[in-house]
Formats: C-alpha cells, sequence, structure tokens
C-alpha cells in the first residue's frame, strides 16, 4: 500500500508541473498575500484530485472484468498517456496578474473551485488507474482488490498535487519572478511530456508482449 501512494504520488506531482490555472494561483496568491495564502490555495486546489481519482477508480471497478472489456482497458491508457504528454509539449506560458486576489480566508475555496473545474482528471487518472491495475510487484498486484486499494491511490493523486503547489509556494517565495519565468520556461513543459509518452509506450510493449 506504501508502494502504491508513493508511485501515484510521483505521477501526481509530474502531472502537476506544467503551469496551470492552480499552480499560477497558488504563484499570485503568495505574491500577493503571505506563504500561508499560497498554501491553503494549494490545499483546495490539491483536493478535487480526491473526487475526480475516485470517480475514475470506482467506476472502472464496477465495469465487468469479462476477458473482452480486459483487452479492451489494457489498450485506453495508451492514447489518453499520448494526448496528455502531446498536451504538455503544447501548454502555453500563463501571464501572471500580480494585483491582490482576496483575502487568506478565501484562498481555500478558490483553490477548490479552480481545482474542480478541471474534469479531463477523470480521464487521466482512469488512464493511470487502468496502467497500474495490471502492474504487478513480486508476483503480487499493484493495486489488491477491494476498496482499501482505490482510496489510498486517491489519497495518493490529491498528496502528490499538494507537494508540487507546496514547492511552488516555497519556491515563488523565495525566488519570486526568477520561479515564474521558470515554471513557463519550455524544459517544464518538455519533461512533463516525454514522461507521460513513455508511460505510454511503456504500456504499448506491456499490451504488445502480453
Amino acid at each position: 500500500m506504501l508502494l502504491l501512494f508513493v508511485l501515484v504520488s510521483v505521477i501526481s506531482f509530474a502531472g502537476s508541473i506544467h503551469p496551470g490555472p492552480v499552480n499560477v494561483a497558488v504563484a499570485q496568491a503568495t505574491l500577493s498575500h503571505s506563504r500561508s495564502a499560497g498554501l491553503w490555495l494549494a490545499l483546495g486546489g490539491s483536493l478535487p484530485e480526491i473526487v475526480y481519482s475516485v470517480l475514475a477508480a470506482g467506476g472502472l471497478m464496477l465495469l465487468p472484468m469479462e476477458s473482452s472489456w480486459t483487452v479492451l482497458l489494457t489498450y485506453i491508457p495508451i492514447p489518453v498517456l499520448l494526448v496528455s504528454g502531446l498536451a504538455a509539449f503544447r501548454q502555453k506560458p500563463v501571464v501572471l496578474n500580480a494585483t491582490p486576489v482576496g483575502g487568506v480566508s478565501v484562498q481555500f475555496w478558490k483553490g477548490i473551485v479552480l481545482g474542480g473545474t478541471n474534469p479531463q482528471l477523470v480521464v487521466f487518472w482512469s488512464a493511470v488507474w487502468l496502467y497500474l491495475n495490471s502492474a504487478t510487484l513480486g508476483g503480487h498486484m499493484l493495486i489488491p482488490a477491494g476498496s482499501v486499494g482505490k482510496w489510498v491511490f486517491a489519497l495518493g493523486t490529491a498528496a502528490g498535487a499538494f507537494a508540487l503547489l507546496a514547492v511552488v509556494v516555497w519556491l515563488v517565495d523565495r525566488q519570486r519572478e526568477r520561479v515564474l519565468d521558470y515554471i513557463n520556461g519550455p524544459r517544464i513543459n518538455r519533461l512533463t511530456g516525454w514522461l507521460f509518452i513513455s508511460m505510454a509506450l511503456w504500456q504499448t510493449v506491456r499490451v504488445v508482449t502480453n
């Protein structure tokens, strides 16, 4: 279970690297208010990951695991991960507005709203769930049967997203504008893109060789 939590957290951390509305809002709150405001927004922005990942895993667990379904589901992560990788390459810089964005008390709910308006996370986490659900380690399934594995998976998605956003808060608080230039640079998007494309290629190899 610990390995599953860590692995999902790492995937969530990497998937949150490229700039998006929540990342930029966290940086903006940190610049305009304080580190505490940025962390509260980061917490709110990471919680919707739990909802979307539970919906993804829970919905897939309800599907009948007949042979035809099993074969089809092994192919689904490939195009989803490829599209996610290509989208990271095409990610455009996000402009920071350094004007005040509200008091500290509203940052948490602003994070929830921003994080909740990203329904494509259901598709992404569905692909990751399918990818990990067929993986084994030492002869044992990486995701065990039952609902416990689903909740460990969901908590890992939120933990990874929050960890990345907390790093953004810490770096922006220390480096300010220099960090924003780096976040919006092409190297971060390329790194994220190649990560997802590599996962898609590995899943392709697994499907072909099985």
